[in-house]
């Protein structure tokens, strides 16, 4: 009997028998289809977020934020120190060789009124760096440019949505808008940001269209009067994320020296966050993938004993084929391909279960699911293998059958 015929053989065993090869694949249908549909999801949160972070800044953006230091007693020295400032982030631009922008960020609620708008909001003093880090720009008119910092201009850019909060249906673009009682001058309306998790409708980048920008120079001169020029916190964008980590390193030396040793920050790499958060979440990917593997090797020893009833249910026919001149590797290899052929049956109806479940879990949970191509291979190749591993020891078992003893079997 050669290859095809034994892939007949076992079809026809298959057809004969649904209910029985039903239950042996059973295992491997719900093995395979929880490891696709996990994949699927877990691969679909993934990318989620690797584009999500893409859409203001990229994994080789690093953020430094004041981080004030908790103790019982502080000492003079913690006292004395300003916490982060925009001195830093020009020692940080002048130093740190993989820099390639450096953004700090003045916030503060100040009132805003044009027309009958009267309200308090968000203004954010920032640098023309803000949209390289941000990927922001705008629209209409332009940004913050280095004149306005080094004037101290009265000029103001708007998110899209403040934009229409302030000027309704007005084209914002050259009007004086009045902050905490100082006409600015609108510039510039940015470009919307907007990003979905999945069939969500929130706007997870709505706060991007909310700001009020002003240069750092006027937020500081016109407002807080700050003479120590502090921030509430600092982006560094570095030239590519495999120098993340030297470039942090080099901010927390420079910090440190500048703030007299008192570490009142924290710096964030943003990279190193992913690859912690990815590491964290490994931990439900393995409970999931073992679930999985435990099915496979359940649904396996289930296919090995009906084998084996079956091998019990056929020994004369073994018996009269070795009888009539087939070798043992002939009987090895009819039974391997049953089996393989059960099994791969299982995989593919698991696969079908898995995008299923995928599907519907992404319904559920409003995430898209992704199933790649390399994970549908990676559950036909476990079903496979199962079939393959577990199929072999009844394989041996009737390859080694005397045809003798098999003829007198009853």
């Amino acid at each position: 009997m050669n290859l095809r015929e034994s892939i007949v053989d076992g079809l026809v065993d298959v057809r004969t028998h649904k209910m029985r090869t039903f239950l042996q694949t059973l295992g491997v249908i719900l093995g395979v289809a929880s490891l696709v549909a996990v994949q699927g999801l877990v691969d679909s949160g993934r990318r989620q977020a690797t584009k999500f972070f893409s859409e203001f800044g990229g994994l080789t953006k690093i953020l430094v934020v004041n981080r004030p230091v908790k103790a019982t007693v502080v000492t003079a020295r913690q006292l004395a120190s300003d916490g982060l400032t925009w001195s830093d982030a020009l020692a940080i631009r002048q130093e740190v060789p993989f820099a390639t922008q450096v953004d700090p960020i003045a916030q503060a609620e100040l009132p805003i009124r044009y027309g009958d708008y009267e309200r308090t909001n968000d203004v954010t003093g920032a640098t023309p760096d803000y949209t390289s880090v941000y990927k922001f720009y705008p629209a209409r008119g332009r940004f913050l440019i280095p004149d306005d910092i080094e004037s101290q201009s009265r000029v103001c850019v708007l998110g899209d949505t403040a934009a229409r909060f302030y000027f309704g249906n007005e084209d914002p673009v050259g009007k004086i808008l009045t902050i905490s009682d100082v006409g600015f001058k609108v510039v510039g309306v940015m470009r919307r940001k907007e990003f979905y998790f999945g069939k969500g409708d929130h706007n997870a980048l709505e706060w991007m269209n909310r700001q009020t920008f002003v240069p750092l120079s006027a937020m500081i001169a016109r407002f807080s009067g700050d003479t120590r020029k502090r921030v509430q916190y600092i982006n560094v964008m570095v030239d590519k994320v495999e120098n993340n980590p030297k470039a942090a390193e080099a901010i927390k030396a420079i910090l440190l020296r500048r703030h007299a040793g008192v570490p009142d920050f924290e710096v964030i790499n943003r990279a190193e966050r992913m690859r912690q958060r990815a590491e964290q979440n490994q931990a439900f990917d393995v409970v999931f993938l073992v679930s999985g593997i435990v099915s496979l090797v359940v649904g396996g020893i289930v296919i090995m004993n009906i084998m084996l009833a079956s091998f019990q249910e056929r020994i004369r026919e073994v018996g009269i084929r070795k009888a009539m001149g087939a070798l043992g590797t002939d009987i090895a290899a009819q039974f391997l391909v049953e089996s393989i052929l059960v099994t791969s049956i299982g995989g593919t109806l698991g696969l079908a279960l898995g995008v299923g479940f995928a599907q519907a879990i992404s319904a559920l949970i409003g995430q898209p699911a992704i199933i790649t191509m390399k994970m549908a291979l990676v559950g036909v190749i476990a079903s496979v293998t199962v079939g393959l591993f577990f199929g072999l020891y009844p394989a041996v078992k009737a390859s080694r059958l005397n045809p003798v003893e098999a003829l007198r079997y009853e």
